[in-house]
């Protein structure tokens, strides 16, 4: 089924298919940021040969969150995370074509949806530019806290609601690419300990993979 047509209003629909997952992942959460529910990449399936197979896509209010006795009464009510919600769009792979087509699909919630203005800062649609994390790791190297790299994002977007990711999103961001930089740190380091030990003494032997 050529899925071309159906994907001009954005709608999943059974048979449409897909050159890779991650086609699949992309039209699946534009279709979510238009109705506003988060996506959950859910199980996956691979063949012996490691390809995938199937996969499922779900509503991230899917399954119920387990509930705990106890006497003493929370400050406050959190909103429900999860409702048991069965929204969902399952793909599995067409060995005709070798394309992933549509073979199960739930497009109803049992929950309120976002409104547009937030649809932005769900879990599935928030991410970071490398220019904004360039920039964010600039500003905490000049001093500036976790949460002053923040506002200043913020003022340069004109509103925090144009940052388009959350102040816990930059923190993970920062920890990530800094536990990667002391890694290839100390790598580096050692690497041109070897270099230099090798054109001090020819005879001087070093592997590494």
């Amino acid at each position: 089924m050529d899925c071309s047509k159906l994907a001009e209003d954005g709608t999943p629909e059974l048979g449409m298919e897909f050159n890779s997952k991650r086609d699949a992942y992309k039209f699946y959460n534009k279709y979510a940021f238009k109705m506003g529910f988060s996506v959950r990449k859910d199980y996956l399936n691979k063949d012996k040969d490691g390809v995938t197979t199937s996969r499922r896509y779900s509503c991230c209010k899917e399954g119920v969150k387990r509930k705990y006795e106890s006497d003493v009464m929370p400050k406050r009510t959190r909103a429900p995370t999860k409702t048991g919600c069965g929204a969902k769009m399952v793909i599995a792979l067409f060995r005709g074509t070798m394309k992933y087509r549509v073979h199960d699909l739930v497009l109803e919630h049992n929950h309120e949806l976002h409104i547009a203005q937030c649809s932005h800062m769900m879990p599935s649609q928030r991410k970071m530019s490398e220019a904004q994390g360039f920039q964010a790791e600039i500003s905490v190297d000049a001093g500036f806290s976790l949460k002053q790299s923040y506002e200043l994002m913020g003022k340069e977007a004109s509103g925090m609601e144009n940052v388009g990711y959350t102040r816990e999103d930059l923190k993970r961001y920062l920890r990530t690419r800094w536990e990667r930089s002391l890694k290839y740190g100390e790598t580096g380091s050692m690497l041109n300990y070897f270099q230099e030990q090798t054109l001090e003494n020819p005879s001087f032997f070093h592997a590494y993979s």
